[in-house]
């Protein structure tokens, strides 16, 4: 056995100068062991380590990921990035029937208005990098919250600029239509109907609001609701 196997495999003495005792440290340590090259092999060596604590937590984890699939599945949580309805969040019912006074989350079907994004710190970063973001909108599909207070059979009237839904429930207020956009764009009022099957009439209650009084957005087909909205704050 040469100098150095010896030297690795006899014992290490270390007097301790406090107590007087001696410490005895083996001196064997394992054979060094070459390391995968490549990340595929490192990558597989690394499950084959882990594969114990893998297989005991894999049964744990598949359920969580069922449970987390059937939740988004049927419910969802948006973000109100407006003050039209005055609430910040909503719990989304996807696939929920909004009846008339409630809140309810549809996809936007109405025409881009120009300016509507108007200039904010986020479009001047964004147009700093060489990304400019269209002003033009909403974009089609766009998601948006608003009450639904018109169903089909409901009469729509048109007094000036002032809109008022005639319904089984009474006389309603659907909104009194500005002249101009942010953006100085000319805005005219939803024309007098009847509400036709399929389409309903949404609202909110803030001035600067973008809903069915205007005729850039009219009525919104049945379809092209995807839930409804309970507010949380």
């Amino acid at each position: 056995m040469s100098k150095r196997a010896r030297s690795r495999s006899s014992a290490v003495q270390v007097p301790d100068s406090d107590t007087g005792l001696v410490i005895v440290m083996p001196g064997v340590w394992p054979p060094a062991q070459a390391r995968p090259r490549g990340l595929w092999p490192r990558l597989t060596k690394r499950l084959q380590e882990r594969w114990p604590a893998i297989r005991r937590a894999l049964p744990r984890d598949l359920a969580i990921l069922l449970l987390l699939f059937m939740v988004t599945r049927y419910v969802g949580l948006a973000w109100v990035m407006t003050d039209s309805v005055h609430k910040s969040a909503v719990l989304v019912l996807k696939g929920a029937a909004a009846r008339p006074g409630e809140l309810a989350v549809f996809g936007y079907t109405g025409s881009a208005i120009a300016g509507y994004h108007g200039s904010t710190w986020w479009s001047e970063l964004l147009g700093h990098v060489g990304w400019k973001q269209a002003s033009a909108g909403p974009a089609k599909g766009e998601g948006f919250v608003k009450y639904l207070v018109g169903v089909p059979g409901d009469r729509v009237e048109v007094e000036g600029r002032q809109i008022w839904l005639v319904t089984a429930r009474g006389r309603i207020n659907g909104g009194l239509c500005k002249t101009h956009s942010r953006a100085g764009v000319p805005l005219q009022p939803i024309s007098p109907q009847v509400i036709p099957p399929g389409f309903v009439y949404m609202w909110a209650p803030h001035a600067d609001a973008l809903d069915s009084r205007y005729a850039v957005m009219g009525l919104v087909p049945v379809s092209a609701i995807r839930g409804r909205a309970v507010p949380l704050w």
